[in-house]
């Protein structure tokens, strides 16, 4: 179960994620964030299994959010990059846990308090 201190890291990791969005100047990746953004406000209002769907908006082989990073050559926007995923990473990893999952796909398992720490970082640096 997720307590009031995760429940809110995950509202401020939407924040985030919408306050530097607009540093991406590509509309498809644009649209990927947006619809991961989505898939979080459902699992914070209605705790909707979205977990694999996130999951899938981060790491799979025909688009995703780590094909966008990776093909970006600007390092100010490889940082957007960085705060956009570690946000989308860590919500999902709470969705994980809240849905009980026993095991998590490998880059989720590395996922933890401290990845939220480091998102803080990264997000001072964009604002910059």
């Amino acid at each position: 179960m997720a307590d009031q201190t995760e429940l809110q890291n995950i509202r401020h990791c939407i924040e985030i994620i919408d306050n530097i969005k607009g540093q991406i100047c590509d509309e498809e990746a644009v649209r990927c964030i947006e619809e991961a953004v989505d898939f979080s406000w459902q699992w914070l209002n209605d705790k909707t299994d979205v977990s694999q769907k996130l999951y899938d908006l981060l790491d799979n082989e025909e688009y995703s959010l780590t094909i966008y990073q990776e093909s970006e050559n600007d390092e100010h926007v490889i940082e957007v990059w960085n705060c956009i995923i570690d946000s989308i990473a860590y919500i999902c990893r709470k969705a994980y846990e809240y849905q009980g999952a026993k095991y998590y796909p490998e880059p989720i398992e590395l996922v933890d308090e401290d990845t939220y720490s480091r998102l803080l970082n990264e997000y001072e640096k964009c604002m910059k």
